[in-house]
């Protein structure tokens, strides 16, 4: 994909086009505003694979400050055991957008927070044990930076109009 040029603006790094960020782990992202575009209230869903388990995100957006920051928290679902068993948990997140002396430096903070119970216990300790779970937690919000990194240099790289 190519970039436009419009850094801000760029539909290359806007958060409509996240699931580009990382095609072999999201497999639709859907806002519940008109446009189809993030805004502080806006709800979301999202299908994705985290750490080789299919999950369904269902969040918020209770914070943006376009264009350098938007701030989300959702539940995942996780079915278990072909579905017998479903697994909610917390997870949320801030992105930053920030200029700095060498260009755009962007962050995605990520969180998940796991209840003490038998269950979640054990989802806990299949995202972060088997196999090389805390390496695909980590490499599944890595592939979204890097994928926005390349489009982000592209664009301050690109000659504006």
């Amino acid at each position: 994909m190519e970039c436009c040029g419009q850094r801000w603006s760029c539909p290359c790094v806007d958060l409509v086009h996240w699931t580009a960020s990382n095609p072999e782990e999201h497999y639709g992202l859907e806002y519940d505003t008109p446009d189809n575009r993030p805004r502080e209230g806006a709800t979301f869903h999202q299908r994705e694979e985290v750490a080789g388990m299919d999950a369904d995100l269902h969040g918020r957006f209770p914070y943006i400050d376009h264009p350098n920051v938007a701030v989300w928290s959702g539940t995942a679902y996780y079915p278990l055991l072909c579905g017998l068993i479903t697994v909610r948990i917390s997870e949320g997140g801030t992105i930053r957008l920030e200029e700095t002396e060498a260009g755009t430096r962007m962050s995605h903070a990520v969180w998940m927070d796991f209840p003490n119970s038998q269950r979640e216990r054990a989802l806990k300790w299949l995202c972060t044990t088997v196999p090389d779970g805390k390496s695909n937690l980590y490499d599944h919000t890595n592939k979204e930076l890097i994928f926005f990194k390349e489009r982000l240099e592209s664009t301050e790289a690109a000659p504006t109009s």
